[in-house]
């Protein structure tokens, strides 16, 4: 079975949430939020084997995408990282001295 045919039998949120995870590369609280329902359902559904076999399958078609999309919002991309005060400007790797 396909995961396309999969879904169809699953009920409507379920789908949802499945279909934001692979075709978006959306998180569980986006794909969460896409549905109208908390995060905490989706962790719930997962101890379903069937529901967590066809969530790791949606995670492996959405993944290129959602590692593109948590590049795209990471904080210091195209920024230099903080490196803290009083180190003349310079990140301090240890703590010994």
């Amino acid at each position: 079975m396909t995961f396309d045919e999969a879904l169809s039998a699953l009920p409507w949120r379920r789908r949802v949430v499945l279909r934001k995870i692979a075709e978006e590369g959306a998180t569980f609280p986006e794909a969460a939020a896409a549905a109208g329902i908390d995060r905490r359902a989706v962790t719930y559904w997962r101890a379903d084997p069937a529901f967590d076999a066809l969530v790791r399958q949606a995670r492996d078609l959405g993944a290129e995408k959602r590692a593109r999309l948590l590049w795209l919002r990471h904080p210091f991309r195209g920024k230099r990282p903080p490196t803290g005060k009083g180190h003349g400007g310079k990140p301090r790797f240890s703590y010994g001295r």
